[in-house]
C-alpha cells in the first residue's frame, strides 16, 4: 500500500473527468499529502478552492501549462518543482478525443504527456533532485485495440502504453526509483463523450459511433476510485483496465525480444 504521507502530487488534467475524480479522492481521504499541484492551460478558482477546502492541511497550487507547447511545459514544470523541492507523484491525464485535428489530438494526448514526464524527471530521479516516485499516464482501452470510428485518438493512447511500458522497465526503475504505470478507461460519462459524431476520423464511423452512445458508460467517481486502488497497489510497469466500476490488469503477449 502506498504511503502518501509527505508526498508532493503533481496532476495535469482538466477540472473535469476521472482524472479530477481521483484528485478530489485523494483530498477527500484525508491523506497526508505534502502538496497538490494542479497543471492545466486554464485555472478554474471555485474548484482549486473546493480542492482546497476538502482538506486543508495540503497546499494546492496551480501552474498554467500549454501541452502543444514545449517551451510551456519546461517553465511550467521547473516551477512547480522549485516551488515543491522534489515531485513524488506525476498524473498525466490531460486527455482530448478531436481526430479531425491530428495535431491536437497527438500532442496533447501523447507529445504533450511525453514532454511533461521528462521534464518532471529530474525532480523525481533520485540520481538528481528526487527521492524516486511514481508516473501514472492515462491511456484508454483503445490504446489496447483498435477504434476504428478514432484511429487518430486509438494512435496517441497506444503511444501512452508504448511509452509507459518503455519507461516501466525495472532497469530504468533501479537507476532513478521512478516506476510507471497506464490506465486504461472504458466508455465512461465525460465531457469528451459528447458530440462524438463531430470528432470521428471519417465519416464511415456512423454505426460504430451509434453503438458507442447506446452502450452502458461507467461514471468519472467509479473509474477514479477503481484507478486509486491500482496505483496504491505499486506494481512497477503495470497497465489496468478500468471498465465498469471494475479493475483488470491488463497482460501483454510477448511478440519479440532481444
Amino acid at each position: 500500500m502506498y504511503d502518501w504521507s509527505g508526498k508532493n502530487v503533481v496532476y495535469a488534467g482538466g477540472f473535469t473527468g476521472i482524472g479530477f475524480q481521483l484528485m478530489h479522492q485523494l483530498m477527500q481521504r484525508q491523506l497526508k499529502l505534502k502538496m497538490l499541484g494542479i497543471m492545466h492551460r486554464m485555472e478554474n478558482v471555485e474548484m482549486m478552492k473546493k480542492l482546497q477546502s476538502e482538506n486543508p492541511s495540503v497546499k494546492v497550487v496551480f501552474m498554467q501549462v500549454n501541452l502543444m507547447d514545449k517551451s510551456s511545459i519546461e517553465q511550467a514544470m521547473k516551477n512547480m518543482g522549485q516551488t515543491m523541492g522534489n515531485i513524488d507523484v506525476l498524473i498525466n491525464c490531460e486527455d482530448v478525443l478531436l481526430d479531425k485535428d491530428v495535431e491536437t489530438t497527438m500532442g496533447v494526448n501523447l507529445m504533450g504527456m511525453i514532454h511533461m514526464t521528462m521534464k518532471a524527471m529530474p525532480y523525481m530521479d533520485k540520481t538528481q533532485m528526487g527521492a524516486g516516485g511514481m508516473v501514472v499516464n492515462m491511456s484508454s482501452v483503445y490504446g489496447l485495440e483498435p477504434a476504428p470510428a478514432f484511429a487518430v485518438y486509438a494512435a496517441a493512447k497506444h503511444g501512452v502504453i508504448g511509452f509507459t511500458r518503455s519507461m516501466g522497465d525495472k532497469r530504468i526503475y533501479q537507476k532513478t526509483g521512478v516506476m510507471f504505470m497506464a490506465m486504461c478507461p472504458g466508455l465512461t460519462n465525460t465531457e469528451m463523450m459528447m458530440n462524438l459524431r463531430d470528432n470521428v476520423t471519417w465519416s464511415h464511423a456512423e454505426s460504430m459511433v451509434e453503438a458507442i452512445e447506446s452502450a452502458k458508460h461507467q461514471t468519472p467517481e467509479q473509474a477514479a476510485s477503481q484507478m486509486m486502488k491500482a496505483i496504491e497497489m505499486m506494481k512497477i510497469g503495470s497497465m489496468w483496465i478500468v471498465s465498469m466500476g471494475q479493475l483488470k490488469e491488463v497482460n501483454p503477449q510477448m511478440y519479440w525480444q532481444m
